[in-house]
C-alpha cells in the first residue's frame, strides 16, 4: 500500500496549470498574482544557496514493491521517468508506475486513488493537459506492449471509462484504408484534447472515452514525435524499409501532412543515412551523428526548410568558447532542451545553461551555473542542470541536481539572469536528486522521481550508496518568500559580496618588460613598492603616491630583493643589479623612506660576490654576501659582522625565539645537509646539526627545507617527483631551539595526492605550502590543506583548528580555463589574526581568521578594476590596516603566458595597496 506523507499548509492556494516555452505576454492587471516571488537582490551563481528554501506541500512516499517492479526490463514505450504530474485547478495527479492518486492543493491531503486494475502491467502513458480538465487518459499495460486505454475523472479518481479498442487490430476503421492499433507509441494534447499514435501510424483523437479515427500518418512508426512549442505543427523522425532516414511535418491540430525531408536535405554533409533525433521540447531541431561528429540543424516547422546548422565533436563536450554553443553537450541533453516560440531553445550544456538560435548563429544568452555548490556525499560529484519550464512571467526555471542535493534556480528568460536559487530541504529531497521531473503551477513546483537516473546513481560498480531516509516519488513544493533579513556578518562558504578599499597602487607602465621583479615593504609611515628598476613611496592611510625613485640609469637595472622591517624605521635598503639578465645582484642603496632621497649607495666589492640575503634584526639591516660574510650597510660601506660557517642555501627566522637565525648548507653536493643556529645580531653559531642526523636519511635529488613559518620546522622528500608512478614520501622533523635536538617528528609519510579531508592532516600539502607558513612562539605553524587552513602543533602530532576553505574557492569568480586557487598566509595584527589571500588567476579574495580559533572574521573581493595583474598568485605585504599585492612573475606566467588566457583589457598594476573594511554586524533578534 502506498505511503501518503502529506505536509498540511496553513495557507490556501489556487492553482492553474502552467505549459513550459511559453515566451512570456506583457504583463496585465491579472499577472501580478502570477509573479515569481524572486528576491530583490539578484543570488549569486556561486557557492551554496543562502536564502530560504523549497516549502514542502505533499510528498508520496516511494514503496519498495514499485520499486522493484520499476528496476525490471524497460523499452521506450514506458513512460520515460516513470512517475509524472500535472495540475488541473486545484487538484494535482500524480503517477508512479501502477498508482494514480490525486491531491488537494489547499489542504496537502490526498483526494483520491483511481481503481485501475493494470494486472501485471504499469503506467506508460499519462496525458498532460495544458489547461484545467474535467479528466485525462491514461495508457497502460505490460512491458512495451501498452495497449489499453482508461478515462479518469480529475475531481474524484473515478474510472470514467476503459477501452480495448486499439488492440482489436483486426477491425480497422474504414477511415484508415488499412491496418491500425496495436500499442500506443504517443499520447500527446493537442488543443485541449488528448491524441494518440499507435504502432501503426494511425492517429486517435480520444472522445466519451474511446479512441475515434482522424487519419494515418504517412509511416507506419516513428521514432520520435514531437510538437513544436506553438502547438502547430507535429514533426516525427523516421526510417524506411531501406533504412534510409526522413522526417515529417504535419499541421495541428488537423494532421495534415506539410512536408518530408531526407537525411540528405537536412544533413548534407553526413554520407551515410542513419538514427536523426528531434528535440522534444523543440521537435524543429534536430540532430544526428555520424563519423565521430554531431551534426544539428534547424528547420521552418511549416515547410521543413533548413534555417541553419552546426557541428561539432562527439567527444567536444565543455571545452566549446564562451559565448559559443556546445554543440556536443546540447546534443547530449537534447530530450530536456526546451523550446520557445520563435524558435530559439535553451539547453542544458556542462557549464549550465544556454539560449542560442541556430538560424541566426547568435547566442541569446549564456548562463554559467558551473560554479553552484550542492550538497554531495561523492568525491567528484556530476552536477546536472536541466531546464524545465517558463513561467507566465518570463522566468525560465531549472533542476540541478548531483545525486545528493537538489535545487530549483530561476532566470530570466529574455536575458539569462539569475533571478533565484531556492534548495530543496535535505529531509525532503530524497528521489528527486537524480535529475528529477518537475511540473510548474502558479505557486510551486511538482517534482517526480526519474527512476532510471536514479537507477544508474546507485547501482553499479563504484556507485554511492543509495542515501538512508524516507524517500519520496512524488513532491509538491511551493515558493518561499523573499528572505529580506540582513545577511550574516561573514559568510563562511561560498562568496561574498563585501569589497575591500581600493588606496592606490602603481600601475605598471606601457611597453614595460613582461618580467616585473616586484615586491613591497613596510616602514610604517610608507609602503614602499618597487618593479623594474623604479620604487615607489604610498601614503598607506590615503594611497596617493609619496615619491618614485629610479635605483639606477642603467638601462637594465633591477631591483632583486628589499629588506621587510621588524619595526617602524625611517629609511629601508634595497638590493638591486646594475648590469643585464645575467648579472648578479651586486649594489645597494639605502633610501629615506619619508621622501624618497637616497641616503647611501654602494657597489659590492668584487670579492663579495653578490647580495645573498638581507635580514632586519630590531631595526638593523645585515647583509649576507656570497662570501659568506655577514656586514652592516652602513656609511656607504659594508661594516664587518660574522662570517657563516658555509654558505646558506636558505636561512629562517623562528618565532620561538625571534633573535635566533636558522641556516641550511649542501654538503657533499647533497649527499647530506648542514643545519646551523646563529645568535643576531653577532651571528655566534649556537649549534649545528645535519639532516641525516634528524631526518634519518636524505635524498640527493631532493632539498632540505627549512620554514618560512618557523626555521626550526625541517622538511624533505624522499622519491623520484617526476615519475608519475614512483612512490614518493615526505618527513618533517620541529627542533629545539635551544639545542637542535628533534622535538617532534612526522615519521616518512607516503604522498597521497588524493586525500582531501580536511579531518586528516596531509602531509604532502603542508610540505609543498612551506614557502607560505606562518608561526607562532609556542611552536605550532599554519599551513595550507587540500581543503582548508590548519594550525598544527608538530610536537603533539595534532591540529589546534581546522577551517575549510573549500567552498570559498570554488566560488571565486574564474572563467573557462583551468582556474585552481591559490592560497598565501600571513599575521597580521600582532598575531593575533591570519590574512589569507586567494586568486586563480581571474579574482583575488582575501579573508581574516582568529589565529587562536580559526574562525573566519572578515571576507573581501578585491575589485575588478583594482586586481588586474595582481589576480595570480600576488605577494601580500600586510601593513597597520590594510595590504598591499605586488606582481608575481612566475604565477603571471603560469596563469596567463602558460594558458593562452587574454589579459583582460582593465589596466595592468605592479602593485595595490588596499584596507580592510569593518565586517558587517550581524543582525540583532
Amino acid at each position: 500500500m502506498r505511503r501518503l506523507a502529506a505536509l498540511v499548509a496553513t495557507i490556501a492556494v489556487g492553482l492553474t496549470a502552467c505549459t513550459g516555452g511559453d515566451e512570456p505576454k506583457k504583463k496585465g492587471k491579472d499577472d501580478t498574482a502570477r509573479a515569481l516571488p524572486v528576491p530583490a537582490k539578484a543570488p549569486t551563481a556561486r557557492g551554496p544557496a543562502t536564502g530560504p528554501a523549497l516549502q514542502p506541500k505533499v510528498l508520496l512516499a516511494a514503496s519498495d514493491e514499485l520499486e522493484k517492479m520499476a528496476s525490471g526490463s524497460s523499452s521506450d514505450a514506458l513512460v520515460e521517468r516513470r512517475s509524472g504530474a500535472f495540475v488541473s485547478g486545484r487538484t494535482i495527479v500524480g503517477y508512479s508506475v501502477d498508482d494514480l492518486s490525486g491531491y488537494d492543493l489547499a489542504s496537502g491531503e490526498q483526494k483520491w486513488t483511481a481503481d485501475l486494475d493494470m494486472g501485471t502491467g504499469g503506467v506508460c502513458f499519462v496525458s498532460q493537459p495544458d489547461r484545467a480538465v474535467k479528466s485525462f487518459t491514461v495508457a497502460y499495460g505490460a512491458d512495451s506492449y501498452c495497449s489499453d486505454l482508461a478515462t479518469i475523472s480529475v475531481a474524484d479518481g473515478k474510472v470514467l471509462s476503459t477501452s480495448k479498442r486499439l488492440s482489436d487490430v483486426l477491425n480497422a476503421p474504414a477511415e484508415f484504408d488499412g491496418p491500425s492499433g496495436g500499442a500506443v507509441d504517443h499520447l500527446f494534447t493537442v488543443g485541449g484534447r488528448d491524441h494518440i499514435v499507435d504502432t501503426s501510424g494511425a492517429v486517435w483523437k480520444m472522445a466519451k472515452g474511446e479512441p475515434q479515427p482522424v487519419v494515418r500518418l504517412e509511416a507506419d512508426s516513428y521514432d520520435q514525435l514531437h510538437t513544436t512549442p506553438e502547438g502547430d505543427v507535429l514533426i516525427g523522425t523516421r526510417s524506411d524499409n531501406r533504412g534510409r532516414c526522413h522526417v515529417d511535418g504535419y499541421a495541428l491540430p488537423s494532421f495534415k501532412h506539410l512536408w518530408t525531408a531526407d537525411n540528405g536535405a537536412l544533413f548534407p554533409e553526413v554520407r551515410d543515412d542513419c538514427l536523426i533525433s528531434a528535440a522534444p521540447g523543440n521537435a524543429a531541431w534536430l540532430v544526428q551523428q555520424a563519423d565521430g561528429r554531431v551534426h544539428m540543424a534547424q528547420v521552418d516547422p511549416l515547410t521543413g526548410k533548413v534555417l541553419g546548422r552546426d557541428d561539432a565533436a562527439s567527444d567536444s563536450g565543455g571545452r566549446a568558447p564562451e559565448g559559443q554553443l556546445d554543440v556536443a553537450s546540447a546534443a547530449n541533453q537534447l530530450d530536456r532542451a526546451l523550446g520557445l516560440p520563435g524558435g530559439d531553445t535553451i539547453f542544458a550544456q556542462v557549464r549550465g545553461l544556454s539560449r542560442y538560435s541556430l538560424e541566426t548563429g547568435k547566442m541569446v544568452w549564456d548562463l554559467d551555473l558551473s560554479q553552484l555548490e550542492l550538497d554531495s556525499e561523492e568525491d567528484y560529484p556530476l552536477t546536472t542542470v536541466l531546464p524545465q519550464g517558463v513561467t507566465p512571467d518570463g522566468h525560465v526555471l531549472a533542476s540541478v541536481s548531483n545525486n545528493t542535493g537538489v535545487e530549483i534556480v530561476a532566470a530570466d528568460v529574455k536575458t539569462g539572469k539569475l533571478a533565484a536559487r531556492w534548495p530543496v530541504p535535505a529531509e525532503y529531497r530524497n528521489g528527486f536528486q537524480t535529475e528529477p521531473g518537475m511540473t510548474l503551477f502558479a505557486e510551486g513546483v511538482v517534482l517526480t522521481r526519474n527512476f532510471d537516473a536514479w537507477r544508474r546513481a546507485f547501482t553499479g560498480y563504484a556507485a554511492p550508496k543509495e542515501p538512508k531516509g524516507g524517500k519520496y516519488d512524488i513532491g509538491v513544493f511551493t515558493y518561499p518568500q523573499p528572505d529580506s533579513s540582513a545577511a550574516r556578518a561573514v559568510p563562511t562558504a561560498g562568496p561574498t559580496d563585501t569589497d575591500v578599499e581600493v588606496l592606490g597602487g602603481v600601475e605598471t607602465p606601457p611597453r614595460a618588460a613582461n618580467e616585473r621583479h616586484a615586491g613591497a615593504l613596510s616602514t610604517g609611515s610608507t609602503v614602499v613598492t618597487y618593479a623594474g628598476n623604479v620604487v615607489t613611496g604610498l601614503d598607506p592611510a590615503s594611497g596617493k603616491q609619496k615619491w618614485t625613485l629610479q635605483v639606477d640609469d642603467a638601462k637594465d637595472a633591477r631591483v632583486c630583493s628589499a629588506a621587510e622591517p621588524d619595526r617602524d624605521v625611517k629609511t629601508f635598503t634595497i638590493a638591486y643589479r646594475s648590469g643585464g639578465e645575467r648579472a648578479e645582484c651586486d649594489a645597494l642603496l639605502r633610501v629615506n623612506a619619508a621622501d624618497g632621497t637616497v641616503i647611501d649607495r654602494l657597489d659590492l666589492p668584487r670579492g663579495a660576490k653578490r647580495v645573498s640575503q638581507m635580514i632586519v634584526h630590531d631595526g638593523v639591516v645585515l647583509i649576507v654576501t656570497g662570501d659568506s660574510r655577514v656586514s652592516r650597510f652602513q656609511g656607504g660601506q659594508l661594516v664587518p659582522v660574522a662570517r657563516l660557517a658555509r654558505q646558506p642555501y636558505q636561512v629562517e627566522r623562528t618565532p620561538e625565539d625571534p633573535s635566533l637565525l636558522i641556516s641550511t648548507s649542501k654538503l657533499q653536493g647533497g649527499r647530506d645537509w648542514a643545519i646551523d643556529a646563529y645568535r643576531m645580531p653577532g651571528f655566534e653559531r649556537v649549534w649545528s646539526t645535519k639532516a641525516k642526523k634528524v631526518l634519518s636519511k636524505v635524498d640527493v635529488r631532493n632539498p632540505i627545507w627549512t620554514w618560512r613559518g618557523n626555521g626550526l620546522w625541517i622538511s624533505t622528500t624522499f622519491g623520484d617527483m617526476s615519475d608519475p608512478e614512483g612512490t614518493v614520501k615526505d618527513a618533517l622533523v620541529a627542533l629545539d631551539p635551544a639545542t637542535g635536538r628533534v622535538v617532534g617528528r612526522s615519521g616518512s609519510v607516503k604522498r597521497d595526492y588524493l586525500a582531501d579531508d580536511l579531518a586528516t592532516f596531509s602531509l604532502w600539502s603542508a610540505v609543498s605550502s612551506s614557502h607560505v607558513s606562518v608561526g607562532f612562539d609556542d611552536g605550532e605553524v599554519i599551513v595550507l590543506q587540500p581543503q582548508g587552513v590548519v594550525r598544527y602543533s608538530l610536537r603533539d602530532r595534532e591540529a589546534r583548528w581546522r577551517t575549510s576553505t573549500s567552498s570559498i574557492k570554488d566560488s571565486m569568480e574564474r572563467d573557462r580555463l583551468n582556474s585552481l586557487a591559490t592560497e598565501r598566509i600571513d599575521l597580521v595584527d600582532g598575531g593575533k589574526a591570519v590574512l589569507v589571500t586567494m586568486s586563480n588567476g581571474v579574482s583575488v579574495e582575501v579573508m581574516t581568521l582568529d589565529a587562536a580559533s580559526g574562525k573566519i572574521t572578515g571576507r573581501w573581493n578585491v575589485p575588478k578594476e583594482a586586481r588586474n595583474g595582481l589576480q595570480a598568485g600576488p605577494d601580500v605585504t600586510p601593513f597597520d590596516g590594510g595590504f598591499a599585492l605586488t606582481r608575481n612573475d612566475y604565477s603571471w606566467s603560469s596563469a596567463y603566458d602558460a594558458t593562452g588566457r587574454r589579459v583582460p583589457a582593465d589596466p595592468l598594476h605592479d602593485a595595490g595597496l588596499f584596507a580592510l573594511p569593518k565586517p558587517k554586524e550581524p543582525k540583532k533578534e
